[in-house]
């Protein structure tokens, strides 16, 4: 599928304004400022470049915004035997014929496809439809995911592939013409559960969530100081809640525009 110019400036623009992009280039700047001989303007691109980084890299400051993005739609209690589609929507993955079909998909890909398969299971009348793009990659994330659930004994006539929607907004447009206003369980990743079930329920009101992949988890036994201390592994957990954060702002851009 050929790429549109507005799809590649999106993807661009998001990269660039992730956090520790945005800290690369106000050190840059910093560092620019120092050698041209202007401290005043050098300190002014240093500090906020290290308070986003030091942010960014706090284990309970990220993990108190995970929370409060990621359980903002419950979870179910318990996953019911009334959902005619279960709907898996991709999240990434590296084709490397070394590996098998489920050590290709990334963390949050198998936490969807596996969460998928067990609603499947629950509800054996049901439709498993599994999408994502593949970019330049030769397999799309809804072929390997397919996969997977056929290697878990999912029936291959239970499973719909929808390997060319190349973000969340068109996922919604193409599954909303398999399913209708039938009952749909939608499976992905907590931090994005709330943008997709925005662009779900613009086609049917029978949607219900199903989050899973949790990055934010309430803590229950004791935190040790040394847990405060900055942790490079919570400014990958911080860049998903910003990117999914900037989803949704383009999204409230582009309502108010259209």
């Amino acid at each position: 599928m050929e790429l549109s110019l507005g799809f590649v400036v999106k993807k661009w623009l998001g990269s660039l304004l992730m956090p520790l992009n945005i800290c690369i280039l106000l050190l840059l700047l910093s560092f620019y400022f120092g050698i041209t001989r202007r401290p005043y303007r050098a300190a002014l691109s240093l500090f906020p470049a290290l308070a986003i980084l030091l942010l960014t890299s706090n284990p309970w400051w990220v993990n108190q915004q995970l929370l409060k993005q990621e359980r903002a739609i419950q979870a179910p209690t318990e996953l019911v035997n009334s959902f005619d589609f279960v709907v898996v929507l991709g999240g990434g993955h590296i084709s490397d014929p070394a590996l098998s079909a489920t050590e290709q998909l990334s963390r949050s890909s198998f936490a969807r496809i596996t969460k998928g398969i067990e609603l499947s299971r629950i509800n054996p009348q049901s439709r498993l439809i599994v999408s994502g793009y593949g970019g330049s990659d030769p397999n799309s994330n809804a072929e390997l995911m397919e996969k997977v659930a056929r290697q878990a004994n999912i029936p291959p006539a239970n499973i719909i592939t929808i390997p060319k929607a190349k973000d969340t907004e068109q996922e919604a447009a193409v599954i909303s013409t398999y399913i209708g206003q039938r009952p749909t369980a939608l499976v992905t990743s907590a931090t994005h559960m709330q943008r997709a079930l925005q662009q779900f329920q613009r086609y049917s009101n029978n949607i219900s969530p199903v989050p899973t992949d949790y990055l934010g988890k309430e803590i229950q036994g004791e935190q040790r100081l040394y847990e405060f201390l900055p942790d490079s592994r919570f400014i990958y957990r911080y860049d998903a809640l910003w990117h999914e954060k900037l989803g949704i702002w383009w999204q409230q851009i582009r309502a108010y525009f259209s």
